[in-house]
């Protein structure tokens, strides 16, 4: 028997963004209201056999196995930042690293890179990646049966993005210039009762997605409820933004959400909803990112 519920946002992701009941509201854009009853980490974000591929014409979800296996060290990593890291621990290699390879496996796991993955892979020259993955020493480039797979077999073209593009895409290494440049918001513990960033089925949000791959465009992801980790080389040590900024993070992600939306308060939702189409709508969605992005 094969696993049926393939999340392309992790559990491990989504319990950050619970209530006190561990139950999420989400919001369906694609019909336009809420979801009746207040769902779980296991009920929302997955597709119905996303990740079943054909093994030899059997059916097989070893990527699912495989993410479940990734997701340990990552789900760890999530509950100290939920707990409360602090800035000095956020700021370590070690934890920069699992941020950096987190956000480059969960890029290619979202379903709003369906629409091209399978022609991008099929146009990569793998060659130019050199010796970032080797198989026996040999670059990945050269590996006549790597090539052959991946023109012949989706099941191997479905593995190869899961596991293996967020290698040669991103660069997940840390540099020197890195732990002044990822910064970590988190709601001041003087309104500890403010528990309103969102997420969503399209949670990060790049300012050049060119950039994006060596992480070195402005970027904004939401860990938590009350946190939000930002990558930027302009921002000084002591971040402090305005309530205002939280106001326009979650209108964009509620923009850029391809259909659901999930936070812990329904009200703070319903007003965010209400006024970016008031406000902004999909005609000033530039302005608007425009407009969040130089707060940092």
């Amino acid at each position: 028997m094969t696993s049926v519920r393939h999340h392309y946002i992790p559990q491990l992701y989504l319990k950050g963004f619970v209530n006190s009941n561990n139950k999420l509201q989400v919001f369906d854009k694609s019909i336009g209201t809420f979801l009746k009853d207040q769902q779980t980490p296991r009920t929302v974000f997955f597709g119905k056999h996303r990740n079943t591929i054909n093994s030899q014409d059997i059916p097989t979800d070893t990527i699912e196995k495989l993410y479940g296996r990734l997701e340990t060290p990552f789900g760890e990593y999530f509950k100290l930042i939920r707990n409360g890291i602090t800035e000095e621990s956020f700021r370590s290699k070690k934890s920069i690293y699992l941020l950096k390879l987190y956000l480059a496996i969960q890029f290619w796991r979202l379903p709003i890179t369906d629409v091209f993955a399978e022609v991008f892979i099929r146009n990569l020259d793998l060659a130019r990646f050199g010796n970032r993955i080797t198989f026996s020493g040999t670059p990945i480039g050269n590996v006549p049966k790597i090539k052959a797979l991946l023109e012949t077999d989706i099941g191997f073209r479905h593995y190869f993005r899961s596991f293996l593009l967020p290698l040669l895409m991103f660069d997940s290494q840390v540099h020197e210039d890195d732990p002044k440049n990822w910064k970590l918001l988190t709601v001041s513990d003087e309104d500890t009762n403010w528990e309103n960033v969102l997420t969503g089925d399209n949670p990060i949000i790049v300012e050049d997605i060119g950039k994006m791959f060596a992480f070195k465009s402005k970027l904004i992801f939401p860990l938590s409820k009350t946190q939000v980790a930002i990558y930027t080389p302009s921002v000084s040590e002591d971040v402090s933004l305005p309530p205002l900024f939280s106001s326009k993070l979650s209108m964009v992600i509620y923009a850029q959400t391809q259909r659901y939306l999930a936070g812990t308060n329904r009200d703070y939702m319903n007003n965010i909803i209400r006024l970016y189409g008031e406000l902004h709508g999909r005609s000033k969605f530039g302005i608007l990112r425009g407009e969040l992005f130089e707060y940092i």
